[in-house]
């Protein structure tokens, strides 16, 4: 489902530090947000995805550092997510399972031009992970559309109750991070973290 970007201050209680930076303000025309979450435990797919064809860009290291600094900037204050105050919760570690799960989701986004946490082969977000060997407890993703930035992105997240409690979660200890460009797609910059604690 898609989620319109709502611009905004996230209005904080005084003990509570903002989430988001206000030092990025400029992005391209409504950008789509939507988040999942499931624990429980892993379950398995045979689903394949087609990407013999992609020519999007794939995230680079800088790009995956950037927006893993930016969520362990969030993580390590209180942080305000809709009208829920986290606590501070440890930093997350960039793991090369979720990276691969949503560098490869993120393409695929940018290539075949959609936007949906179910991939073109009916896959979810933890059997991406799964996919690519990452035997997960707890899993989540947060995906956008239209950010030309990783700050943009983080905070965009950041001003949404879901996608900011996915990242606050003291739940998740890992993270991956994914980016996809195709010119010729509707939102031409697409962005994936999957989140994860391992069994």
């Amino acid at each position: 489902m898609k989620l319109r970007h709502i611009l905004g201050a996230v209005s904080l209680f005084l003990s509570v530090a903002a989430c988001q930076s206000d030092r990025e303000t400029t992005q391209t025309p409504a950008p789509v947000m939507s988040s999942m979450y499931k624990e429980g435990g892993a379950g398995t797919s045979a689903v394949i995805a087609d990407l013999a064809g992609a020519r999007a860009a794939l995230a680079t290291t800088t790009q995956q550092q950037e927006v893993l600094t930016y969520i362990n900037q969030a993580r390590s204050k209180p942080c305000q997510c809709g009208t829920t105050v986290y606590p501070a919760v440890p930093a997350l570690t960039l793991d090369t399972q979720l990276n691969a799960a949503s560098n490869k989701f993120a393409v695929d986004l940018a290539t075949y031009n959609y936007f949906s946490h179910t991939g073109r082969d009916g896959s979810l977000p933890w059997d991406r992970m799964t996919r690519e060997g990452y035997i997960w407890r707890a899993a989540g993703e947060n995906i956008a559309a239209g950010y030309t930035t990783t700050r943009a992105v983080v905070d965009g997240w950041l001003k949404s109750t879901g996608h900011c409690t996915n990242i606050m979660s003291a739940n998740f200890k890992n993270v991956g991070v994914g980016y996809g460009y195709s010119a010729s797609s509707t939102y031409k910059h697409y962005w994936v973290t999957d989140f994860g604690t391992k069994r």
